[in-house]
């Protein structure tokens, strides 16, 4: 007993402790003084619409949202793939395959993202938008075939065989009985491929340039020059979206059994 109230306790430390930079960013976002600054001055929503007068910030999201969704789209498809050869099929090489494919996560983000810009360099993708979305489906690929591959463990081939009994082609059997299943795993890995690619740092460092700047690399420069809530404004936008998003995930599919 006296291990489980530790182990209880511990939990709940480490959990306020993680909680707490969102405790004191999102106060800030609506204080009505000009610098960012704990406890806020006042109460204020001017932040909020400073946000419109940044074209800078804009254009950055902008950005952000464009290369994340083209690379969950393209994760998606070559995600997919990639986990129905690992599932359904036993080929030489097949552990190395998955391995490769998790590396991104285990990876120190500071490594991998040099070998990137180092690849990308000669091929003349630094600080183009190509260069972003290649970029960032490395590192969303992981999800996409973990989230696919938990789903489709719980797929019984025998349902697809049957409809091929039944006359339906291939195709015909994928689309209509195995493509529905897998609707789980597709929504959680695009959702979470969208919120890494969105919220990418370390790798967008060494790829973004004059022209073609992420969010994320966006307010790192405007806090260099200027710390006041409008970034706290922005943090608070983008955890809003966040917590939206995994809560609709989690109301519509779940999200325990796609990490189980």
């Amino acid at each position: 007993m006296t291990s489980k109230r530790l182990l209880s306790a511990y939990v709940v430390v480490m959990m306020v402790f993680l909680a707490l930079p969102i405790a004191v960013v999102i106060p800030s976002a609506f204080s009505a003084g000009s610098d960012l600054s704990f406890p806020p001055q006042g109460f204020s929503l001017k932040w909020f619409a400073a946000i419109l007068e940044r074209p800078a910030i804009l254009a950055a999201a902008w950005n952000s949202a464009a290369i994340a969704v083209v690379a969950t789209a393209v994760s998606l498809v070559v995600g997919t793939l990639s986990a129905f050869a690992l599932r359904r099929y036993r080929f030489p090489g097949r552990a190395a395959l998955a391995t490769l494919f998790m590396t991104p996560l285990v990876f120190p983000a500071i490594v991998l993202a040099a070998a990137i810009a180092m690849v990308l360099a000669p091929l003349g993708l630094i600080r183009t938008f190509q260069g972003l979305v290649l970029a960032h489906i490395v590192i969303v690929l992981p999800y996409v075939v973990r989230t696919v591959s938990a789903t489709l463990a719980e797929i019984d081939k025998a349902w697809e065989e049957a409809a091929l009994t039944l006359g339906a082609s291939p195709w015909e059997g994928f689309r209509t009985i195995t493509l529905p299943l897998l609707r789980p795993g597709l929504v959680a890995g695009a959702t979470f491929s969208l919120i890494i690619s969105f919220d990418e740092f370390t790798i967008s460092l060494f790829l973004v340039g004059s022209g073609m700047m992420t969010l994320p690399i966006e307010m790192y420069n405007y806090a260099e020059f200027s710390l006041d809530p409008t970034l706290a404004a922005v943090s608070t936008l983008l955890i809003l979206l966040t917590t939206l998003a995994v809560l609709a995930v989690e109301r519509t599919v779940g999200l325990g059994k796609q990490f189980a």
